[in-house]
């Protein structure tokens, strides 16, 4: 596998993880068994040329794999713990963008959808907004008025991205998860990020 091979397989790794969870979901196959799978696929690619990005990326989905594993006893108290608030879901890939707003819907918010960043902006000016989850494109100007927009109208966002870089956080103030990440953790983290904003 060769260098832009790796880099097209590491961009996809969360639909692969959306795709994954359905297998598991459906008792196709159990958790366990693809984890180690997953990992024996990571040494393998360690030894291949442009493995190693691709090393990297089989790491990540063990880690989504453990990480979404740990958080299933935990679901039924964050069932409702986005009541009432509406969370503006930014993603480019319809697969992912539909494995979220169910766990948004499920965490009890109302969900505005956008397909991209020129798609979000009409929406925030027809309606309020808690949160926001951005899918984030460096080389998006739109990606960028629309964080610079959030800012501006005192929404607080975070940003899920496969390989971002390392100034977005530190740069507008805003949380970075790293794809492929469970819908949970991501449910999670906009109920702290709108709690600790009533709080201010």
């Amino acid at each position: 596998m060769d260098d832009q091979a790796g880099k097209l397989f590491a961009g996809h790794m969360g639909i692969c993880a959306v795709l994954v969870n359905l297998l598991i979901d459906k008792g196709v196959v159990r958790r366990r068994e693809l984890v180690e799978r997953f990992q024996q696929a990571q040494v393998a690619a360690s030894q291949c040329s442009g493995g190693p990005m691709v090393a990297y990326a089989l790491a990540e989905m063990v880690a989504y794999l453990q990480s979404a594993d740990a958080v299933r006893p935990a679901a039924a108290p964050d069932r409702l713990a986005l009541d009432g608030e509406t969370i503006l879901v930014v993603e480019e890939q319809p697969i992912i963008a539909r494995h979220l707003q169910r766990a948004l819907e499920a965490a009890g918010a109302k969900v505005l959808m956008a397909h991209d960043a020129a798609d979000a902006l009409p929406r925030i000016q027809r309606s309020y907004c808690s949160a926001a989850v951005l899918d984030w494109h460096p080389e998006s100007g739109e990606g960028q008025a629309l964080a610079r927009r959030l800012k501006e109208e005192g929404v607080r966002f975070l940003f899920c991205a496969t390989q971002p870089p390392e100034d977005v956080a530190t740069g507008r103030g805003a949380p970075i998860l790293r794809k492929p990440v469970p819908p949970k953790q991501i449910v999670k983290a906009l109920a702290l990020m709108i709690g600790a904003g009533n709080r201010a």
